[in-house]
Parts: structure tokens; C-alpha cells; sequence
């Protein structure tokens, strides 16, 4: 345990949450044993038991949740007990999800319990999204343990970060999804694991971004109010650089006002709001959720900023979100894979690519050739894109349809190719 960590603890949440929080260590380590040594004894594998975990504090989201309602509305819970190892209870609603098991992991004090602890280690099927948490590390002999993820991008690995408080258990498993082929040399190389683990088969959540049924005004009404519902929506997503914690990431501090490059200040972003008012759109600015919230802009009339907690306030699902979206701003994170999946503009943001190839790197020796669409390095890029989807011109349709069979592995439904790959059957 090192001492600046506890010394950080301290500050952020005072020494009484810092003693109480190291206190829930304790007893979490000793439960973990004392599961696991009963296990070891006395139990084994539970051939009907699915777990679910993603990343802590955000619970009941991305790949995991989609391949969950996948299951849960398909009518796999007739067969098997679908378990939920959750921060907090209260993400997911037991009178919508009935007959679904749920275990404190990881909440804020620092407690799992021991349930936790015996479902992660008895449960035939472990899916997770970042890592396992170490909650299934006395598995019962024949577990299979899926690495849902959450993306793959353009960054490169964190693990030449000494900094990085990196777990091991990131990597605990049988098989990685990625979205495509091109993709499974660079994973593999990332978790150093053969790429014979690596299924080029794509997200779940994909099955949520290709949706057919979404309705796009209401989703922007719910999110931005009644006035907005008619508006040509464009969706900035960038990927974090300062973040909100000592996270320890080299490109932590690459300093944005907003967040965002090419369009750093108070001028950019008022020009860019006249722009929106006069061709009718609205530009939303969605914050990684490791970003430093340093300004929230609120000043703007048709540029709007968004957060998870805004979209689990209103019961907007992200993917929901992108889906309803006419274009997309990005840079070197996954959502800009994702979308090539929609077939819409993008416009990748990368005036500080040089900067971050020094602190982050990349997986490809020239990122931008799998960018299929604007490259932006300035403002005058930013708003020519901008311009051009409020003009419903389209310069890289012919781009992105030559990556996509590269980037991707594309299907009609995601979570039932994962299931058929996995062999998982319902009951006849």
C-alpha cells in the first residue's frame, strides 16, 4: 500500500472515510478467503450460474447490460440465474428485472461481499467489461470468463505507465471481444494473451446502436427539452485527457478548456453556437467520464454539454443516444469505431495528436489512416465539418465504406452471435 495513495484518500474524502474505507479492505480480504476456501472444499462450479460485472460505480451499463437484456428478454433466465455484481444495489430495478440476483462488489466504501465473493467464483459464465476485480480469483475449475471490454480505439496501451495502479485481473480470461480483425493482434498484444482468445465478433451494445425503433426527438427532448426535439443533432465525443482523480495517466495533463481541442476557448464555442442557431442544429458535447469537469458551459444556447448522470437522470441509454445523432465529432476513442457502424460523418478532432502520440501513443503506426472522415487540426477544419453535415454534404461515405469490412465483423445481432460463439443454449 503506498503511502501516497493514502495520503491522497485523505485529502479528497477526510481520515474518518479513509479509516473506515481501508477497514471494508480488511473484511473484504478476509470474506474473499473464507469464500474460497469453502469453495475449494465443499463447493464447485454451478453449471446454471451467469455473473455480470462491469466497472466500478457504473454498475448496470454498456456491453454487459446489453448482453443481460439480451439473455434476460430471449428467456435464458428460465434456465440460468443471471447475477449482477453491482457498486450499488439501487442501478438496477428489481420489479423490471425480476428473479435477478444482485451482489454488492466494489461499492464506494471499498466493501464486496461474500456473496459476491461465491457467485464470482461458482458461476459457469463470468462476463465483465474492464476487470474482474479479482472476484473470481478461486474460480471452480471449467469457469469461462468473457472480456466484454468497453472499445477498441486508436490509443495504445497504458502498461509502459508506471503510474498506472494496472491490475492483472484486467486480462483473467478465456475470451476478448473486439469489433473486428484488424484489431485482434493489437488486443492481444495489449493483454499479452495468444490471439486465439481474441473474437473479432464485435460489442454487444452494437446491438443497441443499430436499433431500428429509436425515436430521435424524443430521446433529444428528454435530454435537451421540448425546443430542441427538431434540431440536427451533432455529437462531440472525445476521449478524456485531464482527468478527474490521480489516475496517474501521462496524458492527464494535456490541460483543454471543456475538454476539447481545436475549439479551446470562450470565442470558438460562441462562433460555433451562432453557426448552430443559424442552420438549425444542436452540438453536444458528451464527457468522458474520466474527464475533469473544469467548466460547464452552460452559457450556450445551442451547444449543450452531457455527462452519464445526466443521461441516467433522464433513462437515456448512451448507445440510444449515438444512435439518434447526424454526425459525430471524435478523436482517437473507440466511439468513432463504433460509428462507422451507422454509416454517418465524422470529423476527427486531433490538433493535439502530437502531443498525445508523445504522452499515449497509438496501436497503428499512422492513426490516421484508419480515420475515415474530416480530419480536424484547427478551427477553420471544425467548422467546414460542421458546415458541411448542416449542408448534407458527405465527402467520406466512399472512405468509410472501404475500412468498414477491415475495422469490422458487421452482423444483424450482435448478442446472439457472442451466445452461438460462447455455446450457451436455453431451454428447449
Amino acid at each position: 500500500m503506498k503511502k501516497e495513495i493514502i495520503k491522497q484518500r485523505i485529502k479528497n474524502s477526510g481520515l474518518i472515510y479513509t479509516l473506515f474505507y481501508y477497514l471494508c479492505r480488511v473484511a473484504t480480504l478476509m470474506g474473499e478467503k473464507c469464500v474460497c476456501f469453502f469453495i475449494r472444499h465443499f463447493g464447485g462450479l454451478n453449471e446454471n450460474y451467469i455473473v455480470f460485472k462491469n466497472r466500478q460505480q457504473q454498475d448496470f451499463t454498456d456491453n454487459a447490460r446489453a448482453l443481460f437484456e439480451y439473455l434476460y428478454e430471449n428467456g435464458y433466465s428460465k434456465k440460468y440465474k443471471l447475477i449482477w455484481l453491482v457498486s450499488s444495489k439501487k442501478s438496477i430495478d428489481k420489479k423490471t428485472y425480476k428473479n435477478v440476483i444482485v451482489a454488492t462488489a466494489e461499492n464506494k466504501y471499498g466493501w464486496t461481499s461474500p456473496r459476491a465473493f461465491y457467485y464470482g467464483n461458482t458461476a459457469k459464465y463470468f462476463f465483465y467489461t474492464n476487470n474482474t476485480a479479482n472476484l473470481n480469483r478461486g474460480a471452480a475449475k471449467g469457469q469461462l470468463v468473457v472480456n466484454l471490454w468497453h472499445g477498441c480505439g486508436y490509443k495504445d496501451s497504458t502498461h509502459k505507465n508506471k503510474k498506472i495502479q494496472y491490475s492483472s485481473s484486467m486480462e483473467m480470461f478465456d475470451y476478448a471481444l473486439v469489433p473486428g480483425e484488424l484489431f485482434v493482434e493489437a488486443k492481444a498484444r495489449y493483454w499479452e494473451c495468444d490471439q486465439s482468445k481474441i473474437l473479432g465478433i464485435g460489442y454487444p451494445r452494437y446491438d443497441w446502436l443499430l436499433q431500428k425503433n429509436l425515436d430521435k426527438r424524443t430521446i433529444i427532448g428528454k435530454l435537451f427539452g421540448a425546443d430542441m426535439e427538431g434540431r440536427r443533432l451533432i455529437l462531440w465525443m472525445p476521449t478524456f485527457r485531464k482527468t478527474s482523480s490521480e489516475s496517474g495517466f501521462d496524458e492527464g495533463d494535456i490541460g483543454l478548456k471543456y475538454g476539447i481541442p481545436v475549439a479551446c476557448d470562450d470565442g470558438c464555442l460562441e462562433e460555433l453556437d451562432r453557426i448552430c442557431e443559424e442552420t438549425g442544429s444542436l452540438l453536444v458535447i458528451k464527457r468522458h467520464p474520466l474527464q475533469a469537469k473544469e467548466n460547464d458551459g452552460q452559457k450556450f444556447k445551442n451547444i449543450k454539454f452531457a455527462d452519464n448522470k445526466l443521461l441516467d437522470k433522464r433513462n437515456v441509454l448512451l448507445y440510444h443516444f449515438i444512435a439518434v445523432s447526424d454526425a459525430l465529432i471524435s478523436d482517437y476513442s473507440s466511439v468513432a469505431v463504433d460509428y462507422l457502424l451507422l454509416d454517418r460523418p465524422i470529423g476527427f478532432a486531433v490538433g493535439d495528436i502530437e502531443q498525445y502520440r508523445e504522452k499515449r501513443g497509438f496501436i497503428f503506426d499512422n492513426p490516421l489512416e484508419y480515420m475515415p472522415g474530416q480530419i480536424i487540426y484547427t478551427f477553420e477544419d471544425l467548422k467546414t465539418f460542421i458546415m458541411d453535415v448542416c449542408q448534407g454534404i458527405d465527402r467520406y461515405r466512399e472512405a468509410r465504406h472501404k475500412l468498414m469490412p477491415v475495422m469490422h465483423n458487421k452482423c444483424d445481432n450482435y448478442c446472439e452471435r457472442i451466445i452461438k460463439n460462447l455455446g450457451i443454449k436455453k431451454e428447449r
